[in-house]
């Protein structure tokens, strides 16, 4: 059984909930999952590089794959979106999208609505707050809009005085909580007695900007987040946050898609519902079990881990940029590879060596380039596959494969993280790890391929630069005989 999982900010704690919540049922059904992903996540009008990044979701091919879980409201190009349902359609395989109710597709709903109004309820009844603000996300965002409208409506329901200046519209963001809490200090008529944010990130950034203005939370100003997030726990005071079931959603998802493709009967639609998490920010006794020692220990380990992962990000980064050759950069990839700890690693590119070469050689002669730089070419190659401490070369093979069928990584019971590697909209490829958990938590192997695309890119200029001035000698030699 294969499915394909397309979803975008695979760094976010809820999307890593959500992957995981796939995997620990399909792991155990032997079935292949597939996860197409990308680190864009601006809500404007996609940048170049924003492009190149969504590229990943026109690689796979629907006709391989049993079924689809798509979490759209995470994939911020209405066009990608569109696009990604006509083909799922096109395919006729069962899909599931999470939050938002696409036609013809199955929906699994992580609701937004009940641990907001609970908190607000909370915040009126047992804190007596009256001025209580609120941190939005983006304004076009579904799931930031429920939030929204259920602030709203549930200091509407508590007879609680609200306007707009007691609302920012942020982007999820540290510094969207910081900059909301500036804009309230400096513009409201009146002084927070609560920050409602909609998400933690958001919160923990308010509360930072609130002690940093001489407030102290909670006594003088309450905060609250969304998502339960790690963040929350490991703030101080820790975080009163909603607990989402991201988790859940993505169990309900995938037993949705095995229950369609075997033909059974499914629930057309599902809602996981939110609840509110009382703790320290809003001033009560925290709820959840808190193991001090425990907290301070994991503390230890995450804080000796990220300084492992940032050796290995500026040691790469500037190992990487210095290269000349592709083979040279092949050699030090593996090196990396082998320190990281990803068992299964195959770099796929729309050029072979060979095809490079003549590239090259039409860039001396004053030619363009060979193929559509911004697409996934039909045919790719494998210049580099890292296979458990082996390393391998693949010759050609079609897109719709994704892999070559003689590739040690073809198993069941597998997850794939494919990911694109690009310069902007300048497509080289994409890669894929296998087995590796780590690719979703945190921000390290996004940072980790950043520094591949920037090498490759480095190198493809300095080879054209090369070829260009080739080809410039040759020309003035030619003129001068």
């Amino acid at each position: 059984m294969k499915i394909a999982v397309l979803l975008g900010g695979i760094s976010y704690d809820s999307q890593k909930r959500t992957i995981n919540g796939i995997l620990d049922k399909a792991i155990l059904d032997k079935a292949n999952v597939y996860i197409f992903t990308c680190d864009g996540w601006k809500y404007e009008i996609p940048s170049k590089y924003e492009k190149g990044e969504y590229n990943i979701y026109r690689l796979p091919d629907f006709t391989k794959y049993d079924g689809v879980i798509l979490n759209s409201d995470t994939i911020h190009d209405p066009e990608a979106v569109k696009e990604i349902a006509d083909r799922i359609h096109a395919a006729g395989i069962p899909c599931v999208d999470l939050n938002i109710n696409n036609p013809g597709f199955m929906h699994v709903e992580m609701e937004n609505r009940n641990g907001i109004q609970e908190i607000v309820e909370h915040l009126i009844a047992k804190h007596h707050a009256k001025n209580i603000f609120f941190i939005s996300g983006p304004e076009d965002s579904h799931d930031a809009s429920i939030r929204l409208h259920a602030y709203e409506d549930a200091m509407k329901a508590n007879h609680a005085e609200w306007s707009e200046e007691q609302i920012y519209y942020g982007d999820y963001s540290y510094d969207a909580g910081r900059r909301g809490v500036t804009k309230f200090l400096e513009d409201a008529s009146v002084r927070p007695d609560a920050i409602v944010a909609a998400n933690d990130e958001m919160a923990v950034g308010a509360i930072l900007a609130l002690k940093e203005a001489g407030y102290r939370v909670p006594e003088d100003v309450i905060v609250t987040g969304y998502d339960d997030s790690d963040i929350a726990a490991y703030s101080y005071p820790r975080l009163t946050t909603v607990r989402r079931g991201e988790y859940e959603a993505g169990q309900f998802a995938y037993n949705n898609i095995v229950a369609a493709i075997r033909g059974e009967a499914v629930e057309e639609y599902t809602v996981i519902p939110g609840h509110a998490m009382f703790s320290e920010s809003c001033g009560c006794a925290d709820c959840r079990d808190a193991d001090g020692a425990q907290m301070r220990e994991n503390y230890m380990k995450q804080n000796v881990k990220a300084h492992r992962e940032m050796e290995v990000i500026k040691n790469s980064s500037v190992e990487f940029t210095k290269l000349m050759k592709m083979d040279d950069l092949f050699e030090t990839l593996e090196r990396y590879i082998r320190e990281i700890g990803i068992e299964y690693f195959y770099l796929c590119t729309c050029d072979s060596l060979d095809h490079y070469d003549r590239e090259l050689e039409r860039i001396m002669n004053g030619g363009g380039f060979l193929r559509d730089t911004s697409a996934y070419s039909d045919e790719l190659w494998v210049p580099f596959a890292y296979e458990r401490g082996e390393v391998n070369n693949y010759g050609s093979f079609p897109k719709s494969m994704l892999l070559p069928e003689e590739c040690e990584m073809k198993r069941a019971g597998a997850f794939y993280i494919i990911m694109p590697i690009h310069f902007q909209d300048y497509c080289y490829g994409y890669c894929v790890a296998g087995d590796y958990r780590s690719a979703f938590e945190g921000r390290f192997y996004q940072n980790f391929i950043l520094n591949l695309d920037n090498a490759m890119e480095t190198i493809r200029k300095q080879d054209a630069m090369k070829a260009m001035v080739q080809g410039l000698n040759h020309k003035m030699s030619e003129h001068f005989k």
